[in-house]
C-alpha cells in the first residue's frame, strides 16, 4: 500500500506556512495514505537548554524531547482538527486507505517500544525515518525551515541539518526520501503521490 510518512520541521511552529502545509496534506490524504510526524521545535530546544543547566542525562532528555514531540503534536491538531491522532502503532493498519490526514504521536516510544538510542544523535529527523521503515512506507518527507540541495544525506549530516543518527538508519529503509522548504507546499500538493 503507498504510503508517505511526513516530518514536519518544528521550526515551522510560528511560520505562517504551517497552516498551508496542514491544509495541503489533508488534500492529499484524499487520494494516499499519509502520516504526519511532528518535530520538537521550540519544545525540544527547551529540553536540550535545561539539560545544559541541570546536567540531567541523555535518557531523561530523551524522554523529554519525546514529549516535545508529543506537545508540537498536539499544537497541529489544535491547528487542524481533521489529523486523526494515532498513539499506538498497532493502530495503524486499522485506518489507512480510509482517507484521513494521520498524526503520530510517540507515546509508545516513551514507553522504550523502540530501539532507538537515547541520545541526541537520534531526534525526530531520525525518529521518522524509524517509523518510515516500520510502517514500509514508500517515501518519507522531511519539511524543513531551510532549503536543501540535491547533495548526500551524509553531507546532510555534515551540514547539521539532520542528526547523526539519519545516517545509521538510512541503510535499514528501501523507499524514497524527499526534502521540501516551509515555501515549497504548493510543490509537495502537487507531488504525484501514487507513484
Amino acid at each position: 500500500m503507498n504510503l508517505t510518512v511526513i516530518k514536519l520541521g518544528g521550526s515551522l511552529m510560528r511560520s505562517t506556512e504551517l497552516s498551508y502545509w496542514l491544509k495541503n496534506i489533508e488534500s492529499v490524504s484524499l487520494r494516499s495514505n499519509v502520516v504526519i510526524v511532528p518535530g520538537g521545535g521550540e519544545f525540544a530546544d527547551l529540553v536540550r537548554n535545561m539539560q545544559k543547566e541541570r546536567q540531567f542525562d541523555d535518557y531523561v532528555a530523551h524522554q523529554m524531547a519525546l514529549l516535545a514531540m508529543c506537545q508540537y503534536g498536539y499544537l497541529l491538531n489544535g491547528m487542524n482538527k481533521k489529523l486523526r491522532i494515532i498513539e499506538d502503532m498497532a493502530l495503524f493498519p486499522s485506518y489507512l486507505g480510509k482517507n484521513l490526514p494521520l498524526l503520530w504521536i510517540p507515546m509508545s516510544l516513551i514507553n522504550n517500544d523502540s530501539d532507538i538510542p537515547a541520545n541526541w544523535d537520534f531526534t525526530s529527523d531520525s525518529i521518522s525515518l524509524w517509523l518510515a521503515t516500520k510502517l514500509c512506507a514508500t517515501r518519507l518527507v522531511l519539511v524543513k525551515s531551510k532549503v536543501l540541495n540535491k547533495t548526500t544525506t551524509r553531507n546532510h549530516i555534515k551540514n547539521g541539518d539532520l542528526d547523526k543518527g539519519f545516517q545509521e538508519l538510512s541503510s535499514s529503509y528501501s523507499g524514497e526520501i524527499l526534502f521540501f522548504e516551509k515555501k515549497q507546499y504548493e510543490q509537495f500538493h502537487e507531488f504525484n503521490f501514487n507513484d
